[in-house]
């Protein structure tokens, strides 16, 4: 084999095939597997780590010591005044009503959040990068569900683990997505993976995306998925939730994981789903059940924005009677599974960034599968404008 990332994905993809008789060696690369659905439709899985140059998360300096919910909307407004994001960009084309809806949603949490949740959220985004960080707030102020998430984490014995956000950029015909990927490239260090076909994805309902890596000194890895309506796609829900709620991620994906006796393994869709029941989330419908586990995901009931203003309806109901009910859908919790590699192979992972592995770090997580499934993006869109 070539490198040591090439490497890696073949053990790893020897591993797997000795573990799961429904998986197959793809036929020409020895990194990838394949995985066949009901119908018939075959996925491929690439299992070459990306590279990159652990960077340091620099969210720390803001969030730690956070202690009320005055502390975290102050901490939250440095982060964001630190570094250039989507909104200093020229010509966002966003209404106006973005930056309305992200005020009113500080507002409304300085009189809706505990300072114990405020706690929680600081400690949790101490951990990443100012970008995510600024993000995640954002989606945990928005989200019963997300917060939900972690306050079962501590009595269910869970690490939560960010997975992924999605921002939604608009339409090619501007190049919306490329102008952020730009952004996120030169302003915070994220970079697409050197595996073909992971850097960029075209999808048949019209829209496409850019999905974006960093692995931060922690071990922490963030993923990105930058994504936008094809220009000629006037209808394209992806266009709209842009126009609506600016660069505000319309969703977080979360994971989490347990260790026992000293091996960490992958908390699954169903024991997530059941416990958020118990706190009445209900989960929309699942995908992923033929990857064997390696990736599962499954959205939350969406939050609802009935307060989007008449001229923005009215505009959007000119072009599609159901745009102005989909778009309501402000905010989503993505629950995500991504079954772990074992210890030796952990080892070898963070081994490929120049990193000492510690199976005792509840950052140091090493899914086998590291990237998105195009075969599942069309699903999640189409779930996550579902409504009750």
């Amino acid at each position: 084999m070539g490198t040591a990332h090439q490497t890696y994905a073949k053990l790893l993809t020897e591993a797997l095939l000795s573990q799961h008789r429904a998986l197959q060696q793809h036929n020409d690369i020895e990194g990838r597997i394949l995985a066949r659905k009901k119908s018939g439709e075959v996925a491929s899985l690439d299992l070459t780590p990306f590279e990159a140059v652990p960077k340091n998360g620099g969210a720390a300096q803001f969030f730690r010591g956070v202690h009320t919910v005055a502390e975290l909307i102050v901490a939250y407004h440095q982060a964001r005044k630190s570094k250039r994001f989507e909104t200093d960009l020229a010509s966002t084309h966003v209404h106006d009503y973005a930056r309305v809806f992200m005020n009113q949603l500080l507002a409304q949490a300085e009189k809706t959040y505990s300072n114990a949740q405020a706690r929680l959220i600081a400690a949790w985004v101490v951990n990443l990068d100012i970008y995510v960080a600024v993000k995640a707030v954002e989606s945990l102020l928005n989200s019963k569900a997300d917060m939900a998430l972690l306050e079962l984490a501590s009595t269910q014995r869970w690490t939560i683990h960010f997975d992924h956000l999605a921002i939604r950029c608009g339409h090619a015909g501007r190049r919306d997505a490329e102008r952020v990927v730009e952004l996120l490239r030169t302003e915070h260090e994220y970079a697409a993976t050197q595996v073909a076909g992971e850097d960029f994805y075209q999808f048949s309902d019209g829209w496409n995306a850019y999905p974006l890596y960093k692995i931060l000194d922690n071990g922490q890895v963030l993923r990105l998925f930058i994504d936008q309506s094809d220009a000629q796609h006037t209808t394209q829900i992806i266009r709209h939730w842009n126009r609506v709620y600016g660069y505000t991620a319309h969703h977080m994906g979360l994971r989490a994981t347990l260790t026992q006796n000293g091996v960490r393994r992958a908390v699954t869709l169903s024991e997530l789903t059941a416990a958020l029941a118990q706190r009445n989330i209900a989960a929309l419908t699942p995908t992923g059940d033929y990857t064997e586990g390696l990736l599962l995901q499954v959205f939350t009931k969406p939050e609802r924005n009935a307060d989007i203003p008449h001229d923005l309806k009215d505009e959007l109901r000119a072009l599609d009677s159901e745009l102005e009910r989909a778009v309501q859908n402000a905010k989503l919790l993505e629950l995500v599974s991504r079954d772990e590699v074992s210890p030796a192979l952990a080892q070898r992972y963070f081994t490929l960034y120049g990193l000492r592995y510690d199976a005792a770090n509840p950052l140091h997580s090493v899914p086998a599968y590291q990237y998105f499934l195009p075969a599942q993006a069309a699903h999640v869109i189409n779930t996550s404008i579902q409504t009750s």
